[in-house]
């Protein structure tokens, strides 16, 4: 009888089934997957911002980046195609974030190479040592994600969300590399890129 109550009480705690909303979910993700209009000018404003923030060295200004950025629809396509098995939306969102992701390298290129700054800051070297940390930034930011965005009553969590699993900083410190001629950071950060990219796109649960 105690078992039964605690396991009731766990239950009704913990389980998020009966609040989810897998059609809208569904719905919603996909139709922010692509790359286009409106996106395509917030993910150039975002490159600029995030590359403007690594080069003063203002963590506010990436933080803006981070939210304005377009990046977390394709990324979360991806673990949704992958968690419903959908081919289609799979390729939809790769090529996408695909994309975004050279456009960002671009912009990011593109401003360092003119900036009469271009020191790497301590945000730039910061995202050149990633670590499990930031592994584990990634997976906790996409499952709340996941959670926020599947209820039918949509939560205040996507900022956060956004936050913790933005790519465009460390892609716009591999466009500092490019400009700059310095491969290692063009290199680490693209490892960085793809851990991040690998655990925010984890199958929705």
């Amino acid at each position: 009888m105690l078992l039964q109550s605690l396991k009731k009480l766990l239950d009704n705690i913990f389980n998020i089934q009966h609040e989810t909303d897998e059609p809208g979910t569904i719905r919603e993700i996909n139709d922010k997957i692509p790359i286009r209009g409106n996106n395509t000018w917030m993910l150039i404003c975002s490159a600029m911002l995030a590359s403007i923030g690594l080069d003063t060295g203002s963590g506010a200004v990436i933080i803006g980046a981070m939210l304005i950025s377009p990046l977390m629809s394709p990324i979360l396509g991806v673990g949704l195609s992958v968690g419903i098995n959908d081919r289609e939306m799979l390729v939809d969102s790769l090529k996408n974030l695909a994309l975004a992701a050279v456009a960002g390298l671009i912009v990011s290129a593109l401003y360092f190479s003119v900036t009469p700054l271009g020191e790497p800051t301590n945000e730039l070297l910061a995202r050149t040592q990633p670590t499990l940390l930031d592994v584990l930034v990634a997976i906790f930011g996409g499952v709340a994600g996941i959670i926020s965005i599947s209820r039918s009553d949509r939560s205040n969590a996507i900022p956060g969300v956004a936050i913790a699993t933005a790519l465009m900083p460390p892609l716009c410190t591999a466009g500092y590399g490019l400009a700059s001629g310095r491969i290692d950071f063009f290199l680490e950060d693209s490892t960085f890129s793809s851990s991040t990219l690998y655990s925010s796109a984890l199958p929705p649960i």
